[in-house]
């Protein structure tokens, strides 16, 4: 029997579990004129970003939505999303009609929409130039495009990316109500990446683009996925859904390690299971946090602490707002009504991977 949980990163596994941010971003693009173009799916590593990214470029990917005149294009963030682009482009049936019915020995003149342009065929053409005039052409075949770009970071040719999508979704329709150009971006990124993008300068409309933010599972749902997928007893099943905390990452690892070895016992399986977060998980977190966040961390580590208990062990007692804020910010102390004044680690058992490890 196959194991239904998965421990590759983007993979959705057959025990997947649906989140709300889906059918939020589901419902904007419902409307003709969506009132948003660019969301941002943001937590912390392990929290589900990738799959959630997935799970929407897909749905948009389906033969409906292709019927609705929907194009999807996955973009690499390592690489030159707008070299890439162009690339996807020219394989479009639309944009190849245009190109091989217009084509001279010497030219081809591309009409898009507000825009009346050409290029010599023998000539370097700036590739802001080009991107905009293939998208044009899909524009006016009434398509609508969605880019997505996983696991963003602070690049030059991201920085100039955004640049230029900036631009395109400035353009507008030759319409009657002269609509924005249908040219969407959704991404996914942990929040210091997101931060640092934002920063740079003129791309004020990424920095205020609408965060998604990766929410805990629901503990009922878990417990029943695994129920259902490994036939655990219901009480065992909700015991390790709760200790989870509704981590997506360590939701997988519990699963799959019960799976796995369940005839070796309980103790055995979480044993596995936290090695496998532990080394996989959350080794590469805690080597990404800057030194005043650790020492936070490293603090509450045994368990939460008031703000206050908190700030009397800091040797850099100033830096407490800024760096619990960020934590909170990356998902990883609680940031809620009931947590206020008090510094508590949202991950389960991250605390005692820093005691034993850090």
């Amino acid at each position: 029997m196959k194991n239904p949980f998965t421990h590759t990163p983007g993979r959705v596994g057959d025990a997947n579990i649906v989140t709300t941010i889906e059918e939020k971003v589901y419902d904007n693009f419902r409307y003709q004129q969506p009132s948003e173009c660019v969301y941002k799916i943001t937590g912390i590593r392990g929290s589900g970003k990738t799959v959630i990214f997935g799970n929407i470029l897909r749905h948009y990917k389906t033969a409906d939505m292709k019927a609705d005149g929907w194009l999807v294009y996955d973009l690499s963030s390592a690489r030159r999303p707008i070299n890439t682009l162009i690339s996807y482009l020219l394989l479009e049936p639309e944009v190849k009609k245009v190109l091989l019915s217009e084509k001279t020995n010497l030219s081809v003149s591309i009409p898009i929409v507000g825009i009346s342009a050409g290029f010599d065929s023998k000539t370097d053409i700036d590739e802001e130039v080009r991107l905009e005039q293939l998208v044009g052409i899909l524009i006016k075949a009434k398509k609508k495009i969605m880019i997505g770009i996983d696991d963003i970071a602070k690049t030059d040719e991201m920085a100039e990316f955004c640049s230029v999508y900036a631009k395109l979704i400035r353009n507008v329709m030759d319409d009657e109500i002269a609509a924005p150009w249908p040219v969407y971006l959704i991404c996914s990124g942990v929040y210091q990446n997101f931060y640092e993008l934002g920063e740079v300068p003129n791309l004020t409309f990424f920095k205020r683009a609408v965060e998604l933010k990766t929410e805990a599972f629901p503990m009922p749902a878990m417990a029943i996925k695994y129920e259902d997928k490994t036939g655990m007893e219901e009480d065992m099943a909700i015991s390790f859904a709760k200790m989870t905390k509704g981590f997506a990452y360590a939701y997988q690892v519990f699963g799959s390690a019960y799976f796995e070895y369940k005839d070796k016992g309980e103790e055995y399986v979480v044993k596995q299971a936290k090695s496998e977060l532990f080394s996989q998980c959350y080794e590469k977190i805690w080597k990404e946090l800057p030194e005043g966040e650790r020492e936070i961390l490293k603090i509450v580590s045994s368990g939460p602490k008031k703000r206050k208990d908190v700030i009397a062990e800091m040797d850099g007692k100033g830096n407490y707002q800024v760096n619990s804020n960020a934590l909170k910010k990356m998902g990883l102390l609680a940031d809620s009504a009931q947590s206020y004044g008090i510094a508590e680690i949202t991950l389960p058992f991250f605390g005692e991977y820093i005691q034993k490890y850090c």
